[in-house]
């Protein structure tokens, strides 16, 4: 038994979809990160795609990232807390984009 499985943690992925912001091109601009009931700010990990879209919808844009350098994005953007799978109220979800008027 190794000291995951005695402390009761299950092994990390070895990537995650993280939920990102994008620009007009679909470049990558920033890690959407939520802030939870206590103040904290969470980094929100899915370890499969379909569990990301149930838990964003259709419209958030994601990013493949691998779990191992996770931690690195703190020096770009605080967080305090890494979550795995969770829910998203659904006042946080993007909705469909708005129509280009001309």
């Amino acid at each position: 038994m190794n000291d995951q499985q005695s402390s009761g943690q299950m092994p990390a992925p070895p990537v995650v979809y993280l939920p990102v912001e994008t620009d007009a091109d679909g470049k990558v601009t920033d890690f959407k990160m939520l802030q939870l009931g206590d103040g904290r700010i969470a980094l929100l990990g899915y370890t499969a795609l379909d569990r990301f879209i149930d838990a964003w919808g259709d419209y958030q844009s994601w990013l493949l990232f691998e779990t191992s350098k996770v931690d690195e994005i703190k020096e770009a953007k605080h967080f305090d807390v890494k979550l795995l799978d969770v829910e998203v109220p659904a006042e946080f979800r993007p909705g469909p984009p708005a129509e280009a008027q001309a």
